[in-house]
């Protein structure tokens, strides 16, 4: 060890008293009804019961499933038909546009009843 070093120091926390508001359950000791965590629960539980939180009314939930379903359906055919309508000149634009509605009217019919689960 050098001369010019200094001593080595040592941390460590200090114990600490902390007050005991509730003590374990069987023991009566320090324990104070303003800080009964359990006597404030059960009366937390009975205000409820007495507003009538607890009750729970369970109903049907209608899906929209359908009401999309359609909705989407007439929208994409409406935009292939006003594709169809505006090259109505052009065989390739009416029949990339008969193809692009069927192959729409397919794909949304798969995704919306066959993968996806009901909302």
């Amino acid at each position: 060890m050098d001369p010019e070093d200094p001593p080595r120091k040592i941390y460590a926390t200090k114990p600490r008293e902390f007050e005991r508001v509730n003590a374990p359950p069987g023991s009566t000791a320090g324990k104070t009804a303003a800080h009964d965590v359990h006597a404030i629960l059960k009366q937390n539980r009975a205000h409820e019961q007495k507003a009538g939180l607890n009750e729970v009314e369970i109903r049907p939930v209608q899906s929209r499933r359908k009401r999309e379903y359609w909705q989407l359906l007439l929208l994409g055919s409406a935009v292939f038909a006003l594709i169809g309508w505006a090259g109505r000149n052009n065989a390739f634009v009416l029949v990339s546009a008969g193809s692009g509605l069927v192959i729409f009217s397919v794909g949304l019919t798969w995704v919306m009843w066959i993968v996806m689960s009901d909302y």
